[in-house]
């Protein structure tokens, strides 16, 4: 089918180019607005653009010779679907960018004018106060909204030239550059070109929450000081609150430290897998632990009340383990680099090396490389230590941006376990190498719903999706590394 050309477009999908690929070629601007408009409501020409692109194979058809396309045209099509919602996403950016510029530019404009016409608004906030009320009324947003829409823009556009540019060019989505803004809040000016030195050049390719992970480290790193001072001044703020919520129901939450907080959540996943319960499909072990939580309190409260159904109380030869990764020279005082708690993330060297020293807690110990160089069986069985190894490495469900802790994941064999022939020398044999934490659904994802894994020499993990797309995955270097 001949491709209908487009006004502005020079790169055309073909055999060579697949359509996704000449629509990332496309400059984020008016051209790639005009493209995305017209292929969402010319079914026609998204049909002969998507076939194009595809690589042609000797047709099988029994009514002559000809070519088809390797994939079935259903497949193509959601494929090429999934870009134009991917070619959005960069003008979605490239419009936050501009944005943020007119925000900030906005208010300072509104406030050097307000300034300068008020009598007096020049002292005391007035003048900043009275441009967020301007902003706010002509946006429809809340004061606070606004006050918060304003700070970002502020901090984006003179702090941070890095985010800003990833974000022009719609590398970035608008929710990347708010957590940078956030979590580098904490920082001194002097700081941020060593923070975006150091987390940009991932960051495309990381989602929002893997990208808060390697902010957090890098920001505890940068000012190991501060962090401790933080630290130490949030523990102050401990506390359980209770609040009432419709339909009969309330929320309990807590602000504990991150190593209290693990041992709580291990805690209630144990009791929660004893606990008798209905299944209730993927979000199953989030009701079971509400029903430990109340299980364990009301059998404290009540003396006489039958706990018999919560034997994870009782104390084993396994309790619960929760891991921290430290390097040996933070272990050894050497330096103040932060260590790392599974299921959290950073945490400061003074707390980690505490950790560290208590024997109920397992170790795993780092070279300045980030490499493995010890792990503590403290509290595992040997399968249960394999377990361990495992998490350590990947530290997270080895899904491409699932951000589910390897603690609580299963752990998967990336080539399928040979049930019948088990020194099948072609088969997928339990060891550490051919191990890979994977939370339930995406565990699911590659057993039954279509998606393949594929290991290469290096450790990385190649994803195939029933689109044909295929993504890779491979263990983050250790948080600890130098």
């Amino acid at each position: 089918m001949p491709v209908r050309p487009v006004p502005g477009v020079v790169a055309l999908p073909g055999p060579g180019l697949p359509f996704a690929r000449a629509l990332e070629q496309v400059a984020v601007g008016p051209v790639l607005l005009s493209l995305v408009r017209q292929l969402s409501a010319d079914e026609g020409l998204l049909r002969s653009w998507a076939l194009a692109g595809e690589p042609a194979l000797p047709s099988t058809s029994t009514e002559g010779e000809g070519l088809t396309s390797a994939r079935a045209e259903s497949v193509v099509l959601g494929d090429a679907r999934l870009a134009i919602v991917q070619a959005c996403a960069r003008l979605e950016s490239a419009v936050a960018a501009l944005k943020a510029t007119a925000v900030a530019a906005a208010y300072g404009q509104i406030t050097a004018a307000t300034a300068e016409t008020v009598p007096g608004a020049g002292r005391g906030g007035g003048a900043e106060a009275s441009a967020r009320a301007e902003m706010a009324l002509a946006l429809r947003m809340t004061e606070r909204g606004t006050a918060a829409m304003v700070d970002g823009a502020l901090l984006l556009t003179s702090r941070h030239p890095g985010t800003r540019w990833l974000l022009t060019e719609g590398h970035l989505s608008p929710a990347h550059a708010r957590v940078v803004v956030d979590e580098a809040s904490v920082l001194a000016d002097e700081s941020i070109p060593a923070l975006e030195a150091v987390v940009l050049r991932r960051a495309p390719e990381r989602t929002v929450s893997e990208l808060r992970r390697d902010l957090r480290r890098a920001v505890a790193k940068l000012d190991p000081r501060g962090a401790a001072e933080r630290h130490a001044d949030a523990v102050q703020q401990r506390a359980v609150r209770i609040t009432s919520l419709p339909d009969g129901m309330a929320e309990i939450r807590a602000l504990l430290t991150a190593d209290e907080a693990q041992v709580v959540s291990g805690a209630l996943d144990r009791i929660a897998r004893d606990l008798p319960t209905v299944d209730r499909g993927f979000g199953a072990m989030a009701g079971c632990r509400a029903d430990a939580l109340v299980a364990v309190c009301s059998v404290l409260l009540d003396p006489t009340a039958d706990g018999d159904f919560l034997p994870a109380l009782r104390r084993t030869a396994a309790p619960v383990a929760v891991q921290v990764q430290i390097s040996a020279a933070t272990l050894l005082g050497l330096n103040e680099d932060p260590a790392h708690l599974m299921g959290h993330g950073p945490i400061p060297a003074d707390l980690g090396r505490l950790l560290a020293s208590d024997g109920t807690w397992q170790l795993a110990i780092t070279d300045p490389d980030g490499r493995l160089l010890d792990l503590h069986r403290l509290r595992y069985q040997p399968t249960a230590a394999q377990r361990a190894r495992v998490a350590a490495l990947w530290l997270h469900c080895g899904h491409p941006t699932c951000s589910v802790p390897a603690t609580r994941c299963d752990v998967d064999h990336t080539v399928p376990f040979n049930h019948d022939q088990p020194d099948d020398p072609g088969g997928g044999h339990t060891t550490c190498r051919n191990l890979c934490p994977r939370c339930r659904l995406h565990h699911n994802l590659k057993t039954w719903w279509g998606w393949t894994t594929t290991p290469m020499e290096d450790g990385t993990i190649a994803h195939r999706t029933p689109l044909g797309r295929i993504y890779e995955a491979r263990p983050e270097p250790q948080p600890c590394a130098a």
